[in-house]
């Protein structure tokens, strides 16, 4: 399966809550995915609101993540794990409340530790998060983002072995920080393919997957760009996508928001169209290039 949609609300709808955006995405640009972002601080959530979005993503079959706020750092002194664990406490108990499949997080940075250091310090404080997650009966999981500069903890490599480290601890693949913190990476088929191959230890049945062009430097993303001026192909991705029957949800984060996240479900379509022979295709419909 196939799920698409855009992080936030989207930028050409007119109501500005999370009730809007949930709504429009389905209604309106026919996606059926959405990561709803508390990142610029701690979202207040009301109860009516919160029901309404559940109950509508069930009814609707729309698959929901939640992005708590950037700033944390699992990696850090007391104060800052202390600060961290609450943001993320509180992040994810609105989270579980809509039905969010996960919490995405930016877990920390290098400061003065080591890379051996700051992930086991970050093995250690995810453990107890989840021990938390588990208490409190959560179901919406954890899970990491690979990030885009090189002073941020969160290489692929390092993401992957925190999720192996951390049972229920769940991979975020974003592809242009990946590209970044590369320096320009990800270009043919057998780049993304390496990707993937990497993930095979966790046994992921499914791939939550960021998209975006991006500009960077020396090996560090600078900032977001609409997905046809960045320099990293999506041809190649959805190949590997179709070819391996992946199940995905892929979610723009380009500055261009559901502009991009549509366009991501044009050029799927297109693909599939190639592989058919139809002049026709739908993104939620893969029978066809899945028989065997």
């Amino acid at each position: 399966m196939i799920r698409i949609g855009q992080a936030g609300i989207p930028l050409s709808c007119k109501g500005r809550t999370n009730k809007d955006g949930i709504v429009y995405t389905h209604k309106n640009l026919d996606l059926n995915a959405i990561e709803i972002q508390f990142v610029r601080g701690l979202y207040v959530l009301s109860d009516e609101e919160a029901h309404f979005i559940k109950d509508y993503a069930h009814k609707n079959d729309i698959e929901i993540h939640v992005h708590a706020p950037y700033y944390l750092n699992l990696a850090g002194d007391r104060e800052e794990v202390t600060m961290s664990f609450e943001k993320i406490m509180k992040s994810v108990q609105m989270a579980n409340s809509i039905g969010s499949k996960t919490l995405i997080i930016h877990p920390g940075f290098y400061a003065e530790n080591s890379q051996k250091k700051t992930l086991k310090l970050i093995i250690k404080n995810a453990k107890k998060i989840n021990s938390t997650f588990k208490k409190e009966k959560i179901k919406t999981k954890l899970a990491m983002e690979t990030m885009g500069k090189r002073k941020v903890f969160g290489s692929l490599d390092e993401i992957v072995e925190v999720c192996k480290s951390v049972k229920d601890v769940i991979p975020v693949i974003d592809l242009a920080h990946i590209h970044a913190r590369e320096n320009g990476s990800l270009k043919e088929r057998e780049d993304f393919e390496a990707i993937f191959d990497k993930l095979k230890p966790l046994r992921l049945r499914h791939y939550l997957i960021h998209i975006t062009g991006v500009l960077y430097e020396n090996g560090n993303e600078l900032y977001h760009l609409p997905i046809k001026k960045g320099d990293m192909p999506l041809a190649p991705l959805i190949e590997v996508i179709l070819d391996r029957n992946l199940n995905v949800t892929l979610i723009s984060e380009s500055p261009l928001l559901e502009h991009d996240a549509v366009y991501i479900r044009l050029q799927v379509e297109k693909a599939i169209m190639k592989r058919t022979g139809k002049e026709t295709a739908y993104y939620k419909n893969l029978s066809e290039v899945t028989k065997k």
